[in-house]
């Protein structure tokens, strides 16, 4: 059982997510260490890329901050490293796949895993068209996240899930990012039918944006994953306040249900 997997199947756990380099390399970081002390399980970092065809609005808005500032593959590993000498919550690398194309996809893996990423989801990249590389990830101790849609079928999850590792990224609704709020109805019919295709955790995400959000979530999933609303939240904080924004924001999700996570001075 991988770190990020042992990790997040222990339940009540959020994720939230950034983007890397967002608004400046020094920002994120402190946004970063803001949610782990506000009791995030796991972060989600997501690569500046120049085309987020998965997300609305908010985070589209955020990889254009973080390309101004100089954000790329590179820029996000290095600040990964630096993140990684001050807290072991575990990473999960968010992005697409031209970036990795460009960078190397073998390369990206290596130096994704000796940055200390535990995970990485590729949002456009299932694993019928690259199974190779999702086998070549796992064996280097990178976990390749597997997405399930709200049009992805039993027969293809059974499929997808086998190629998977760390967790199940399950999409609650049809849209991107950023554009409803609650839980979907029929979610938790789909829950019950990964249930029975995985052992792996199960993340929920799209629309959380509440504590009430995430206590729904934690009735039939191990993970919510805050992604718009955090971003926003985020985006709105002054200039040396993100720190604090971040641990109040996420501690206002997970409530008394916290994981303690350790900050290295």
């Amino acid at each position: 059982m991988s770190i990020l997997q042992e990790r997040l199947s222990r339940g009540r756990a959020l994720m939230p997510y950034l983007t890397a380099c967002d608004p400046t390399a020094e920002a994120f970081l402190e946004a970063a260490l803001g949610a782990v002390e506000g009791g995030a399980a796991a972060l989600e970092v997501g690569i500046p890329f120049s085309d987020p065809v998965a997300d609305g609005p908010v985070i589209q808005m955020a990889h254009q901050r973080a390309l101004a500032a100089g954000g790329s593959v590179a820029r996000s590993l290095d600040l990964l490293s630096e993140l990684r000498r001050q807290t072991a919550t575990p990473v999960v690398l968010f992005t697409y796949f031209n970036p990795l194309v460009a960078y190397g996809v073998d390369r990206f893996v290596r130096d994704a895993r000796a940055a200390g990423a535990q995970g990485v989801l590729v949002l456009d990249l299932p694993p019928e068209e690259e199974p190779d590389w999702y086998a070549f990830s796992a064996a280097q101790g990178l976990d390749p996240i597997v997405l399930d849609s709200p049009n992805t079928s039993v027969v293809r999850a059974e499929r997808i899930v086998a190629a998977g590792r760390g967790f199940v990224y399950v999409v609650s609704r049809e849209g991107v990012t950023g554009t409803h709020a609650g839980t979907a109805i029929g979610l938790e019919a789909r829950l019950l039918e990964l249930r029975c295709l995985t052992d792996l955790p199960l993340a929920v995400g799209f629309g959380i944006r509440t504590h009430e959000d995430v206590e729904s979530v934690w009735k039939v999933a191990e993970c919510a994953v805050a992604g718009s609303a955090f971003v926003e939240c985020l985006s709105k904080a002054a200039a040396g306040e993100r720190r604090a924004a971040a641990r109040e924001f996420v501690n206002t999700l997970v409530g008394t249900s916290s994981f303690i996570q350790e900050i290295t001075p």
